[in-house]
């Protein structure tokens, strides 16, 4: 990832109106953001028809124009990434649960493979809608799953992007995917 001060100049100079420096901050990050989709994509957590490019296109295209919502440092940047990615797979796992659904296409059943990306698919769904219900208790934690699980970011990364101490990351992890997994169990 690019020096601290770097990172940090260029959105301080693209708050300040200069948006060559937003352009040259997104091109900058985007290999570290490659290598963080890469990344959550290896560890097989999302689906397998959305590629390394795909993700990483998505999450250009939604911080491209940023407008007047330039993070205010790094910390903020890679946070706001985490919870892009986190936006993009779900929003992904509803669009090819709802053409399961049927969609505006002919459905044609291709048998265990279509099932078992429909049931990923419904995976992520009900993973989201966990996410947004413990976000009301506790957004910390939410934070902590948008980075570790969907931006597959490690701990470090993680405590970095939150601004909280590497510990606290590993507390609110291990309670988030307890809570999480109460969560989705009930009916």
């Amino acid at each position: 990832m690019e020096p601290l001060d770097d990172i940090t100049r260029l959105l301080d100079q693209a708050r300040d109106g200069e948006h060559e420096a937003w352009t040259r901050l997104l091109r900058s990050a985007y290999g570290d953001i490659k290598r963080l989709a890469r990344r959550q994509l290896a560890q097989g957590a999302t689906m397998p028809t959305l590629n390394t490019t795909g993700l990483v296109n998505e999450w250009y295209l939604r911080v491209a124009d940023a407008g007047d919502a330039i993070p205010e440092n790094r910390r903020h940047f890679f946070a706001l990434t985490a919870k892009i990615m986190r936006q993009v797979i779900c929003t992904y796992a509803r669009e090819r649960s709802a053409a399961k659904r049927g969609g505006d296409q002919t459905r044609i059943d291709i048998g265990l493979v279509d099932r078992e990306l429909s049931e990923q698919a419904h995976r992520f769904i009900v993973l989201d809608q966990a996410l947004s219900q413990l976000g009301k208790e506790n957004e910390d934690m939410v934070r902590v799953v948008e980075c570790r699980f969907f931006a597959g970011m490690t701990e470090p990364e993680t405590a970095e992007a939150v601004g909280i101490p590497m510990r606290t990351v590993q507390w609110l992890w291990a309670q988030a995917r307890g809570r999480l997994a109460h969560i989705m169990e009930e009916p």
